[in-house]
């Protein structure tokens, strides 16, 4: 009776972890990750060039699908633009920002504000115990 209840047991386990594991990384996942298609289209440039071109990152994207809407969502999302922040300055662009580009300046557990010489709007670089996705 033992042997039969250990093995209904771990069937059961193993079996509810796939789902999960399946949840996790199937497309609802990738629902949750993927940004609107107007900021998708503004950082999808950056995302390119690491991964070698545009075609290059269609071909990698295929294959890496949760990995590809966790990378972009990096560049999407892992901080925002505070408007008006200085009273005198340009207004930024948000799509010339490559935010690895200030990953030093990002803290561990708070908002870090990035200011840029000539713009009045400031970056705000989400805590890094916040991202679902982190640069090497």
């Amino acid at each position: 009776m033992k042997v039969y209840f250990r093995t209904f047991l771990f069937v059961g386990l193993f079996c509810a972890f796939n789902v999960l594991n399946a949840q996790e990384n199937g497309p609802a996942a990738t629902g949750k990750l993927k940004p609107n298609p107007e900021k998708e289209a503004m950082y999808l440039p950056y995302l390119a060039v690491r991964h070698g071109g545009p075609a290059s990152l269609q071909e990698w994207k295929k294959s890496n699908t949760v990995q590809y809407y966790k990378e972009l969502w990096y560049y999407c999302e892992s901080f925002y633009i505070k408007r008006d922040h200085l009273q005198q300055g340009v207004t930024m662009d948000a799509s010339m920002i490559d935010i690895s580009r200030f990953e030093s300046s990002r803290k561990q557990a708070e908002e870090a504000i990035v200011v840029l010489p000539g713009f009045k709007d400031v970056l705000v670089l989400l805590p890094s115990n916040q991202l679902i996705y982190k640069p090497q």
